[in-house]
């Protein structure tokens, strides 16, 4: 096999995640390794926001800063609201996909915490599953 086709065999293999970290504004830290998991302490996370008797606390525990790392190193961070519009939305999984297909689209203002330079063609390899 020549370089230029293992480079092509390695380029074309999914990337998948090393960790991903939540970290409520209460300071309580998770770290996982899968967006399945994620998603579930994000909903764990809006039950105990949504139960929270003071509005101030409750506003206070509905926005989660996470951070992805992948294998490759590229990293996303953001914050995430988990209620919007009255509506829980706990999948991290969903709003990395949607921030990807913005990147593709040339949107890169909306990842402004991302790895620059990253190639749009190489975004469909990234595993975001959950």
């Amino acid at each position: 096999m020549t370089i230029q086709a293992l480079a092509a065999s390695c380029a074309a293999e999914p990337i998948d995640v090393v960790r991903i970290r939540l970290t409520r504004s209460t300071r309580a830290t998770v770290v996982v390794s899968e967006f399945r998991m994620a998603n579930r302490v994000l909903a764990d996370w809006a039950d105990q926001a949504a139960q929270a008797a003071p509005v101030a606390e409750r506003q206070r525990d509905l926005q989660v800063d996470y951070e992805v790392l992948f294998y490759d190193g590229y990293r996303l961070r953001g914050c995430h609201e988990l209620l919007r519009k009255g509506r829980c939305h706990v999948s991290l999984s969903r709003v990395v996909r949607r921030l990807f297909k913005s990147m593709a689209q040339g949107a890169a203002a909306l990842a402004p915490n991302a790895v620059p330079g990253l190639p749009q063609s190489e975004l469909s390899r990234y595993l975001v599953d959950g």
